[in-house]
């Protein structure tokens, strides 16, 4: 599928109400941005797979947490190893999902830290809920042996090799467009594992009181009363993750399409060279 076609369809329903036309371009546009992915850039990511093996441990790490047996984990998991090799992964899975991991590992699933975390099917509102006290929980943290994660959801996309030196700070993510001067959060997420022990002990020391707000904002606003946390700017944030803030060369994208409507009144022509430049993986 061509970027051309992707960029036809990035149009929202002007027919809903502006909060429910967010989420439907998302729906709408998911499964044909990650086709066009796996369609353009199998080749090269099925061949270094062949021959990929994450360490165990490592002092980066990724994170998955999913409970689904997701059509995008595949291309996630290849794009992961592609983008840094050398950083240890964990998934945080479900009964559900965990023999459809263990099928997409096959014989590299000693080198995974695979964690049942979750049982049973759950609705797509309970999902939520369920992801949100698990990235709140003090008790998951301290499952990782590592210095600093990436967390990594369904909707992502790496463009670029991961460098170093987006490993800084307490807690963040790509910047909100509406809250830009916060640490950001989304689907793509950089965090201090040590530090975020210590935040959930603080902030939620019993993790059987369930959360009520999002995971990202819980901890966005948690920091504003550590002054010993931190995060980096908003150059920074802008220039490494993105998501509703459009940036010129970000190294990871979290569900940019679903706010196309920020971006697509330049000239037909810009836009699609913008798209086409997003949508290109240099590995």
């Amino acid at each position: 599928m061509s970027v051309e076609a992707l960029v036809a369809l990035a149009k929202p329903d002007v027919s809903l109400p502006p909060h429910e036309q967010l989420d439907a371009i998302r729906q709408k546009l998911e499964p044909y941005i990650y086709h066009h992915l796996i369609e353009t850039y199998s080749p090269i990511l099925n061949a270094f797979w062949a021959n990929y093996n994450p360490p165990k441990q490592a002092p980066y790490a990724y994170v998955i947490v999913e409970r689904r047996p997701h059509p995008n984990f595949a291309f996630i998991l290849k794009n992961m190893a592609i983008a840094a090799p050398h950083m240890s992964v964990y998934i945080f899975c479900s009964d559900e999902n965990i023999e459809f991991i263990k099928i997409l590992l096959g014989n590299k699933i000693a080198n995974y830290n695979i964690i049942k975390a979750f049982s049973g099917t759950a609705s797509r509102t309970q999902g939520k809920i369920d992801y949100n006290n698990l990235l709140t929980d003090a008790n998951t943290y301290s499952q990782i042996n590592a210095e600093y994660i990436l967390t990594m959801q369904m909707d992502c996309i790496i463009r670029r090799k991961i460098p170093s030196t987006i490993f800084r700070g307490t807690y963040w993510g790509s910047p909100w467009g509406w809250k830009s001067h916060m640490p950001g959060g989304g689907g793509s997420t950089v965090r201090n594992v040590k530090q975020m022990i210590e935040l959930c002990k603080k902030y939620r020391p019993d993790p059987k009181i369930l959360l009520t707000e999002t995971e990202d904002a819980w901890i966005a606003e948690k920091l504003a009363f550590e002054p010993a946390m931190s995060f980096p700017d908003l150059e920074f944030r802008r220039a490494h993750i993105m998501e509703s803030m459009p940036a010129d060369n970000p190294i990871v994208l979290h569900q940019f399409w679903t706010f196309v409507h920020q971006y697509q009144q330049v000239q037909a022509d810009v836009f699609l060279k913008y798209w086409t430049h997003l949508l290109t993986l240099e590995f």
